[in-house]
């Protein structure tokens, strides 16, 4: 059965329960994804000039005071789902 890359942090998920195609990831996993596509344009300026952001914007989400935005998801290749937590169950400690 295929798992997801894990991230830092974050164990692997199995992704029978989503579809083999399916991997979800958390605002702060969107972040680090955000992060790594900054560091790979060179800079925040580089990447915001590319994909028509608002540097300024762009940076208060890398640090935490922005939530992520529909733009930022899409410019990621990403799209914004909802899924069922535990089906209501309560997780084991």
């Amino acid at each position: 059965m295929a798992t997801r890359n894990n991230l830092p942090g974050r164990p692997s998920t199995r992704l029978s329960d989503l579809g083999r195609h399916a991997l979800t990831f958390d605002d702060d996993e969107v972040v680090q994804l955000l992060r790594a596509a900054v560091e790979r344009e060179g800079s925040q300026v580089a990447f915001a000039g590319r994909h028509g952001l608002d540097r300024v914007h762009l940076n208060m989400i890398l640090k935490g005071k922005r939530s992520v935005t529909e733009k930022i998801t899409k410019t990621l290749g990403l799209r914004k789902v909802y899924v069922a937590d535990s089906f209501g169950c309560k997780a084991a400690h």
